[in-house]
């Protein structure tokens, strides 16, 4: 996943100059919420996992209703392969607000990674009653489809994901291998093709199969 806050959060500069700012905010202003908040998104923006999950806790302590803390806490932690932990958060998240599509996708890839497919199918299947062209959604349903071996409809998402968004790198490759589990050699090569086009890193031997080098 892209090294950004979850939910597509408004995110705060990263660069030094911004967080030192944002720093000097911090301390001049210890009990301010969205202070500490904006200097967490400054640190996840720039990797900075850690520091940047404290100052989200702080924040989501010193203002409980702060929801963006939460959803960010969720993603962050997602990100450091706590997958309970953004299973939790998320679905604190979810209990405050309903539509928030991203949080589905992330206990669903929560739940993929701790190889419990049939729940991440359950999870996508959330997202996509919330928002039903949701891309993102529909790329991991076909992810968890293919490792349950259901070619048929991970084909069928990750088309829906490509028909959504026609530039997404990762659903072009990801429809390349199940179109090769289908034996549809040749739709697969097309799609491989075009995500190396769009900058996707598809795996050099996947290729060679394809006679696409």
């Amino acid at each position: 996943m892209a090294k950004n806050p979850p939910d597509g959060s408004p995110t705060a500069p990263g660069d030094d100059n911004s967080i030192a700012k944002l720093e000097q905010s911090v301390t001049s202003m210890p009990d301010s919420a969205n202070a500490h908040y904006n200097l967490g998104l400054a640190l996840v923006q720039r990797g900075d996992w850690d520091r940047g999950l404290q100052e989200f806790r702080t924040a989501l302590r010193l203002k409980p209703g702060l929801l963006e803390a939460r959803i960010n806490i969720a993603g962050v932690l997602l990100q450091k392969g706590d997958y309970d932990g953004c299973i939790e958060e998320s679905l604190k998240a979810l209990q405050y607000r309903p539509d928030f599509v991203q949080g589905c996708i992330n206990i669903g890839i929560a739940f993929m990674h701790k190889g419990m497919m049939e729940q991440a199918v359950q999870s996508f299947h959330n997202a996509l009653k919330i928002d039903s062209n949701s891309a993102v959604a529909h790329l991991n349903l076909g992810n968890a489809y293919l490792s349950l071996g259901q070619v048929d409809k991970s084909i069928e998402h990750n088309t829906r994901a490509v028909d959504i968004h026609p530039g997404f790198a990762m659903a072009h490759n990801n429809l390349a291998v199940a179109l090769f589990h289908s034996g549809e050699t040749g739709k697969a090569r097309k799609h491989a093709h075009e995500a190396k086009n769009l900058g996707y890193p598809v795996n050099p031997d996947f290729l060679k199969q394809l006679g696409e080098e």
